[in-house]
Formats: structure tokens, sequence, C-alpha cells
């Protein structure tokens, strides 16, 4: 999964929309969060303060064989275009 579609998914399954994320973060329109969410290439900055509002964290681990829990996203490298 790319990370503008895993927080997609996260504010889906949590029931945010995006004005509500904007508020949340501080930005000034939902348009912020629109524009965020259509970009392929975030900051890990950026998918932080988005995450921490909605009670998620970014955790950096090696790489490890063999199947998630069920509530870990797995966030795969975007295709350059």
């Amino acid at each position: 999964m790319k990370i503008n579609e895993a927080i997609k998914s996260i504010m889906r399954a949590d029931g945010v929309r995006q004005s509500m994320l904007a508020t949340m973060i501080g930005a000034k329109s939902e348009g912020t969060i629109s524009s965020r969410l259509s970009t392929h290439n975030l900051s890990a900055e950026t998918i932080i303060e988005m995450l921490e509002p909605m009670g998620y964290e970014l955790v950096i681990q090696k790489k490890l064989p063999g199947t998630r829990p069920r509530d870990q996203i797995v966030i795969e490298r975007s295709e350059k275009k």
C-alpha cells in the first residue's frame, strides 16, 4: 500500500474527514489535506503530522519475512513515473 492510500484508509476507518484533519493539524483548509493525499511523495515529517492527531505513529523496523498483524500497514515504495 502507498502512504497516501494508507492515510486515506485510516481516515475512512476512523471517520475522519479532510476538513476534520485540517483542523486537527492547524491547516488553513481541507485543500491542504487533499493536496497532500494526492501526492505519492510525502516527507516523513508530513506523514507524522497527519498521523499523530488521529492516534497513529510511524514505526521503522527491519524487514521481516512472514505475515503481519491485522492492524499493521506495510508501506511500499511508490513507482516512479
